[in-house]
């Protein structure tokens, strides 16, 4: 597999781009509570997490806020919903090229992209890591269907862009388990990290969350790749 080179890892937070477009007031104070917003429910769990702390978070009187979101839970599916929408507008370019390569290959890169995609937006692994063992009612959990939508995209973008013979049931497992040990490795870094020992994501704990997925994962896309593509062969045969 041949692919465009990856950059290095680094760990630098690189700050959201804003639309370059002038806002008008409304639109900036929109902005500017969805910002906090996201920084609240990154730290805190949606039922811990409130309108108070929004304001403070964004340096303004939170009675502002019911103006443009009434309800928390508007506010949470707001933020949910942008963040969903960031997330698939750049997963599907971290497949480019990966089917010229060969699947150790390939998936190291993906993975090398899904970091630097954290990287530079910590928002939505950190706040999904923070309300899904919170959850006990998931169909009345506002944002439900954003979460549905988040693992939805990425099944549906792994079945359209990687060439494989696997049913779908197999390739399920393959995506959630995946999707879920990655949320996890990424939205509770310092956690993961002190457990190892070691400072909070730097380049040493990037390197051992790539390598641990890329060694539990392999030998999955390896046989949804060929073992099932074998076995479709040797029955034509």
């Amino acid at each position: 597999m041949t692919i465009k080179k990856t950059e290095p890892m680094d760990s630098t937070i690189t700050e959201r781009e804003t639309p370059s477009r002038n806002l008008s007031k409304g639109e900036a104070t929109r902005r500017r509570i969805l910002d906090a917003a996201r920084k609240v429910f990154s730290e805190h769990p949606y039922h811990a997490a409130s309108v108070r702390m929004v304001g403070k978070a964004g340096g303004f009187d939170h009675p502002i806020i019911h103006y443009y979101f009434p309800k928390k839970a508007g506010l949470f599916e707001a933020v949910i919903e942008e963040l969903v929408v960031e997330f698939r507008d750049f997963m599907a370019s971290w497949f480019d090229e990966l089917d010229t390569f060969s699947p150790s290959r390939g998936l190291s890169v993906f993975i090398e992209r899904l970091i630097h995609f954290h990287l530079k937006n910590k928002d939505l692994f950190r706040t999904i890591m923070q309300n899904t063992a919170h959850v006990e009612n998931f169909d009345q959990f506002p944002a439900s269907a954003q979460y549905r939508v988040f693992h939805d995209s990425v099944m549906r973008t792994f079945r359209d862009k990687i060439h494989h013979h696997a049913p779908d049931e197999e390739v399920s497992k393959f995506v959630y388990s995946f999707t879920v040990l990655a949320t996890n490795y990424l939205g509770a870094s310092s956690t993961y990290a002190r457990f190892l020992g070691l400072e909070d994501e730097n380049d040493t704990y990037w390197e051992w969350v790539k390598e641990t997925i890329h060694y539990l994962f392999l030998p999955r896309m390896e046989r949804i790749i060929f073992d099932f593509r074998n076995d479709e062969d040797d029955a034509g045969a």
